[in-house]
């Protein structure tokens, strides 16, 4: 792996939480980086960042992975 690639995996939110040990999966590891950064969504969507920085931004990317709730959770 080259220097610029291993630098930016280093910088990854989830894989920084996954190299500290506070989470023992990758699906872990960007639940608790959604938790523990869930205030910053607003501040973001008022940023002045374009759309692809603000869909680039790692804790948007984590949210738009995630999508809605699926069918076998709902409570009907």
């Amino acid at each position: 792996m080259d220097t610029e690639k291993s630098g930016n995996l280093l910088k990854d939110p989830v894989v920084t939480l996954l190299l500290q040990g506070r989470a023992s999966t990758a699906a872990e590891a960007e639940r608790l980086y959604i938790e523990e950064h869930l205030d910053e969504v607003v501040p973001l969507v008022n940023s002045d960042l374009s759309d692809e920085e603000f869909r680039r931004h790692p804790l948007i990317a984590a949210l738009l992975s995630h999508g809605s709730r699926g069918w076998d959770d709902s409570p009907l």
